[in-house]
């Protein structure tokens, strides 16, 4: 069986190779250049155009959609005008609206999704290398949410947090949105004059339309497509240095016996550029410097959920590490919440068409049994990828964790990203792991994708092998033992009918079984959200799971609301059959904007099941069971960098195997201030269940970037 493994998934990936050959796409196409406005005029960010200077920049109109009538002009037009100082780049965004009063802005929250509100969006390529992007998000109460585009679209990550600034106003004739963004959030190469590619994108809510600033609307995340912005002279990027000290406290409350009443805490983050394409980042004891609770839905399925990464020290490199099968996720070290980083260095940058990071961390892991035992851990990984034609890449990836307790695992991979043609690339990957508990027989993994999308649709297929000893405890794969396919299809057509301006069609296929040819699990989904009007949807969703041996059918019927004036209500029911026996319940989730800083989220669930198996492995020990959720959350925004929120949830979930479990009560009150620029002020009380007691806790930091 090993043998046959082998050679399918080895003959996946060299039958990718050859379409290396076709990776060229045409000649990069950037449609026109615009020559930045340098001013020395103070530039005020109140998202108004009050400053004179203003007009001295030429104004780029005439935009054309992106989805709807895709390089039509728009039909409602947007004007940008940009200038620039040593420091900053400015975008004055005039988005014209026939009815101003249907404007929609809900968000009070940074890092807040901004799809179903109006918004505009400038992306920068910094490199220039026509494949990865930084993009700046924001609505008409300028609240900012950031992150990057990487390989040329193929896919965004959210975790990287920028220092930037964005105010607008509505006005009789639309809306202004005025954008403020340091150089120093960037490395580029130090010469007298820079030129970036830019993208600029706007989105209106009420019609669904998106349109930019290209001549015929061409895929906002196509970076290898973005017009350049020139006449950068002088300008300043980030220092070549960065260091952030901290110093936390933490007073238990109440909390098990082993648990110290009080525990100082310091730490810092420090980062060194030695070129501008080579940056080194240090780390000794990070912190999460926040309290996040995502427990607040009810997941029916029995594979873990992957949360997102918020530690400083590991974001600015995710993007090197995205990969067919996730062989690393930072997410993995100290995950727990008494595991502890003790130090950790990470080299990232590119020299020509060579990325590569190199990250190496110490750590120590909290059994999470309630004693004081912890396991010290030694965790690296090594990524390089080189650029192959206009959009195309090959990588290497080496990891490997060292414990004194569990001893130590190593894998090591090639991957590739193919772009064949503009819409369509195609991914495949093949990896070895080693390990002294596990061995290093049957302990290959494969994978190819075959991915197409635009602004309409998407469709993927991925082929995968995993082997039945393959262990990777950096990574992030839920199920061993298997061989399998997934595909995925998601269509939005816009009928353009006056009860039926949009439809968003869903579908999802899996398909596996184990190395003895035995199949373990065949999953369909069909997800439709046919919009009565355009703040108005219905939701239906059916689900044909046959896990385990197990016959799961589920189905789901709702309403989403996104009304103008507050954000969303969302109601839905379900019945069916989980895990063997009968289940149904109620999901619902409430999300209101009160005036323009305060913002209040509930959402809650309630589901009753019966004949879940007893004491097995995958789901639970509740034979029977009724699982409930509350959560509540209140949030005021005094202004963009200061807020108070609190988290409450209240619930007992069991019988699924869900890292979001939770049996008890939930409380945190966040006070947070984001006081300069990398610098932040926390207070947070925390009252949560923690290896079956209540931990109350009250926590303090403050960090300060020099």
């Amino acid at each position: 069986m090993k043998t046959s493994t082998c050679t399918w998934g080895a003959a996946l990936f060299l039958a990718c190779l050859p379409t290396l050959a076709l990776a060229d796409s045409p000649e990069d196409k950037q449609y026109y250049n615009y020559k930045a406005t340098f001013t020395s005029e103070p530039i005020t960010i109140d998202g108004k155009p009050d400053e004179a200077v203003w007009q001295t920049a030429p104004e780029v109109s005439g935009w054309h959609l992106t989805r709807i009538d895709y390089g039509n002009p728009a039909r409602d037009d947007t004007k940008v005008r940009i200038l620039y100082d040593k420091k900053n780049l400015y975008v004055l965004f005039h988005c014209l609206d026939k009815d101003p009063s249907k404007i929609t802005a809900y968000s009070v929250q940074n890092e807040s999704f901004l799809h179903q509100e109006d918004n505009v969006t400038v992306m920068l390529d910094t490199f220039k290398d026509h494949r990865n992007a930084y993009y700046f998000w924001t609505n008409p109460l300028g609240v900012r949410t950031d992150g990057r585009i990487v390989a040329d679209g193929e896919a965004f990550t959210t975790s990287w947090a920028g220092e930037w600034e964005s105010m607008g106003s509505i006005t009789e004739d639309g809306w202004y949105s005025e954008v403020r963004i340091p150089f120093a959030n960037f490395q580029f190469p130090s010469t007298e004059e820079v030129t970036f590619g830019l993208m600029l994108d706007r989105e209106q809510a009420r019609t669904q339309e998106w349109s930019n600033w290209t001549p015929d609307g061409v895929n906002s995340a196509k970076v290898s497509r973005f017009p350049h912005l020139e006449g950068l002279k002088n300008i300043e990027g980030r220092r070549s240095w960065s260091i952030t000290p901290y110093v936390a406290t933490d007073v238990a409350l109440q909390t098990t016996a082993s648990r110290k009443v009080f525990k100082p805490n310091a730490g810092f983050d420090a980062r060194i550029d030695p070129t501008p394409n080579v940056a080194l980042k240090l780390t000794a004891n990070p912190d999460f410097s926040d309290v996040e609770a995502d427990q607040d839905r009810l997941l029916l399925d029995t594979e873990e959920p992957l949360l997102p990464e918020r530690r400083p020290f590991f974001v600015e490199s995710e993007h090197l590490f995205l990969a067919p099968i996730k062989i690393f996720t930072s997410r993995r070290i100290a995950m727990k919440p008494h595991d502890q980083v003790l130090g950790g260095a990470q080299l990232t940058g590119k020299v020509g068409g060579l990325g590569f990071a190199l990250l190496d961390v110490q750590h120590r892991d909290d059994p999470g049994d309630g004693s004081n035992e912890r396991e010290n851990l030694n965790s690296g990984v090594l990524r390089l990828q080189q650029d192959i034609g206009k959009r195309s890449a090959i990588n290497l990836i080496a990891v490997s964790r060292k414990g004194d307790k569990y001893g130590w695992f190593r894998t090591t991979g090639l991957d590739a990203n193919i772009h064949i043609w503009e819409e369509l690339f195609v991914q495949a990957q093949i990896l070895k792991s080693w390990s002294d508990v596990a061995g290093h027989k049957d302990s290959e993994a494969y994978k190819i994708a075959i991915h197409r999308f635009d602004t309409n649709s998407e469709f993927w297929i991925h082929l995968e092998d995993i082997g039945k000893r393959y262990a990777n405890p950096l990574g992030y794969t839920p199920v061993l033992d298997k061989q399998g396919y997934n595909t995925h299809l998601y269509l939005t057509p816009f009928p353009k009918l006056r009860f039926l301006p949009q439809v968003n069609l869903t579908w999802d296929s899996l398909w596996r079984r184990d190395h003895e040819h035995v199949r373990t699990r065949l999953r369909n989904r069909v997800n439709v959200q046919p919009y009565l009007h355009h703040n108005f949807a219905l939701y239906a969703d059916y689900v044909y799971d046959d896990n385990e041996g197990f016959k799961d059918r589920i189905a789901t019927g709702g309403f989403i609301l996104f009304p103008n004036d507050w954000q969303s209500l969302t109601l839905t029911a379900f019945t069916g059959n989980f895990l063997g026996g009968p289940t149904r319940g109620v999901n619902g989730a409430l999300n209101i904007k009160m005036g323009n800083r305060l913002q209040a989220k509930f959402s809650g669930f309630y589901t009753e099941s019966k004949d879940v198996p007893k004491n097995s492995e995958l789901y639970g020990t509740s034979g029977t069971g009724h699982s409930w959720s509350g959560y509540a959350q209140l949030r005021y925004q005094f202004n963009p960098n200061l807020y108070t929120r609190v988290t409450f949830q209240q619930g007992a979930v069991s019988e699924l195997a869900d890292y979001s479990n939770v049996k008890g009560t939930l409380l945190d009150a966040v006070f947070g201030w984001h006081y300069r620029d990398w610098s932040d002020l926390f207070f947070v009380y925390s009252d949560q269940p923690f290896n079956g007691s209540q931990e109350r806790r009250i926590l303090s930091k403050i960090s300060f970037t020099y």
